[in-house]
């Protein structure tokens, strides 16, 4: 009877809704998909700088971000006469004096090194814009400077002073690093980023507007979705790190089409959605990016490094062993680092605004990608792929290098409260398990994990105690397993002999690629060990012969190549004990001619045009989208 009763009401709705068109008769749950990633733009622009660095301050020191709001001042404004790449992507003359807007600067205040007036020199500076512990000045380290086109001099850490300046309210690091970036920006494919064409691609396929459409078309996230749950209306929308707030990098209110913000309002407003799955398609995440401070499980508990606990709870027991150590250095943490005041984490921040929009929309949050088997099969036919491409023999000596950003310790040793580290230890055990069991070799093979920038020597301080710093980088790995010799942060060369590895093969992992990943990773891992002027010897981030990383040294799939036969990357010894007669011993180069290693960075899996590992990289983040759908309360941690 029950059955009977509820197909007659079945065909009396099907009957309302043929004489009805116009009436919505879709009875299934309408779900939003909230897609986020990073979002570095296509083509310069510094809000998105701000608003993604300003959102993962907590992982670096007091004073890094001085001229902003996060750690006070005004400072003055960075300017630059616009180089060769910097005009071109500026749409300016060269040596027109630019922000790091890409506005010309008109004013009547001269461009002045930083040097010649701070900290010991001009009060002001010292007042707003130094920190205790903040490396004075960041800039120098850097090795920022600009050339005087009428004097063809070299101006280190180029100011003016100018209090209408538009750097005013923004951080000299901020400032600073996007003006770096336009040198990256320049040496790539067409001055275009890569990523928001990748990550599009990834979720929408061919409903990615404004790409080339793709033909047969790329599998994504939105295709698959809709194929194996028809029982639930699906909309897509995406959004980004670096662009959360409808707001200008000053922090003015500024609509966006493409922010998170309107994402979030457009499914709720306009789609009507009963509820919102949010999905960020890293590997692992972390408390200094996604969960904040303060996030709680589904069952109560606190996320963070150790069981149970809260980032913020971690930070304030001295007696767990992780964070900061002593009571005194927990006051001087939260006095320089107060919590409360921190700057907006990623899912705290979207659960702030879309219930600011509906205070009663459910959220819930998916967990990793890399929780799921799929993806240490999509790094594995990655890895597989990259052995087929360049015809490496099995019977060769093979190291594979998987790599993550990490701030081991960081401020106060902070970061060790991050669960970042419990998440990439787990998966990264996993990911190497897997390719030592299923590869199949018969050389020599080694899988090995490292950090990348921030485990290097310009965060990672070495010295003769530690030539190492706090931990092994990825550099130093490679420094480490490579024939030949290198020259390592104490200035000293090191010859490792020719019985280490023929092939090391960088992150068969790599899910998208940025200016970043395509030439950032590149010179903070590859070069000599260079003197620049420190206690110690940093990375040589120029290619080997000594210019920029550019178009050249990668193919169309971001691949890199270098074979390191001792004919690269001079460095010269003994400059830490004698700075002014080092470089007459001769130049020690990397690598053997005997018998080079072959290094091979991996492009992204969303990049190759064969699809390796693609299909299974789209079926970890449906696995996980999936998770979060069937476990409404789900709150980016799988529930146990």
């Amino acid at each position: 009877m029950e059955g009977s009763m509820k197909k007659h009401l079945l065909c009396a709705v099907l009957t309302i809704c043929i004489l009805l068109p116009g009436l919505s008769c879709d009875t299934r749950e309408k779900i939003g998909i909230l897609y986020i990633d990073v979002g570095s733009p296509e083509h310069h622009d510094l809000d998105w700088y701000v608003d993604f660095f300003q959102g993962i301050s907590d992982i670096f020191y007091p004073g890094w971000f001085a001229g902003g709001p996060i750690d006070g001042g005004t400072c003055y404004t960075l300017i630059h006469y616009a180089s060769e790449a910097e005009a071109e992507i500026c749409d300016v003359e060269e040596g027109t004096p630019i922000d790091a807007f890409c506005n010309e600067y008109t004013g009547d205040y001269p461009v002045e090194s930083l040097v010649d007036f701070g900290p010991d020199g001009d009060n002001s500076f010292a007042d707003d814009c130094y920190s205790p512990g903040f490396p004075f000045p960041l800039i120098i380290l850097q090795g920022h400077s600009t050339i005087d086109p009428e004097t063809g001099e070299e101006i280190i850490a180029p100011v003016i002073k100018d209090p209408e300046g538009t750097g005013i309210g923004i951080a000299d690091f901020l400032e600073m690093s996007a003006l770096a970036r336009l040198d990256w920006l320049h040496r790539l494919p067409n001055h275009t980023d890569p990523q928001r064409e990748l990550t599009l691609k990834m979720l929408y396929g061919n409903d990615a507007s404004g790409y080339t459409q793709e033909s047969p078309e790329l599998s994504n996230i939105k295709d698959r979705l809709a194929e194996l749950l028809p029982e639930y209306d699906l909309v897509f929308r995406h959004g980004w790190e670096g662009y959360m707030e409808n707001r200008d990098a000053y922090g003015n209110p500024e609509t966006m089409s493409d922010s998170t913000q309107t994402a979030i309002e457009e499914l709720i407003n306009e789609e009507k959605v009963d509820r919102i799955v949010v999905f960020h398609p890293t590997r692992w995440f972390s408390n200094s990016i996604h969960y904040g401070h303060e996030w709680y499980d589904v069952n109560g508990q606190g996320v963070s490094s150790l069981p149970g606990k809260t980032f913020k709870e971690c930070i304030e027991d001295a007696s767990d062993n992780v964070g900061p150590a002593t009571q005194e250095d927990i006051n001087t943490y939260l006095a320089e680092k107060p919590l409360d005041t921190h700057w907006k984490h990623l899912y705290p921040l979207i659960e702030s605004l879309a219930k600011e929009v509906d205070p009663a929309v459910p959220l819930s949050f998916a967990p990793p990608s890399a929780h799921f088997e799929q993806y240490d099969y999509a790094g594995l036919e990655m890895l597989e792929y990259t052995i087929e491409k360049y015809r490496i023999p099995r019977d060769a000596s093979l190291m594979v290098l998987l790599i993550h950003h990490g701030f081991y310790g960081g401020y106060m040793n902070a970061q060790d409260c991050d669960c970042y580290f419990t998440l990439n230890k787990d998966n990264l055990e996993r990911f190497i398990s897997r390719i030592k069991t299923d590869l199949d070799w018969s050389g020599k093979l080694d899988v090995v994990s490292a950090g990348v920038e921030f485990a290097e020597a310009h965060y990672d301080f070495p010295s003769s105690e530690k030539p190492f710093g706090e931990v092994m980088s990825a550099g130093e790995i490679i420094d480490m397993s490579i024939n030949g010799a290198y020259v390592n942060t104490m200035g000293q060369v090191v010859d490792n002999g020719i019985e280490n590895f023929d092939y090391i093969i960088v992150d068969p992992y790599s899910r998208t690629e940025s200016q970043d990943s395509v030439y950032g990773l590149r010179s903070e891992t590859l070069g000599n060990n260079i003197y620049t002027g420190m206690s110690f010897y940093q990375r040589d981030e120029r290619d080997g012969d000594g210019t920029e990383f550019d178009a050249g040294d990668i193919d169309d799939e971001y691949f890199t190549v270098k074979v390191l036969d001792a004919t690269g990357w001079p460095s010269y010894t003994g400059c830490l004990e004698s700075p002014e007669t080092c470089e007459g011993t001769g130049p020690a180069y990397k690598g053997s001619a005997q018998s080079p290693t072959t290094l091979i960075y991996c492009g992204a899996i969303t990049a190759n045009s064969a699809g390796a590992g693609r299909d299974k990289l789209i079926e970890a983040a449906v696995k996980s989208i999936t998770y979060a759908i069937d476990n409404p309360e789900t709150r980016g941690v799988l529930i146990q």
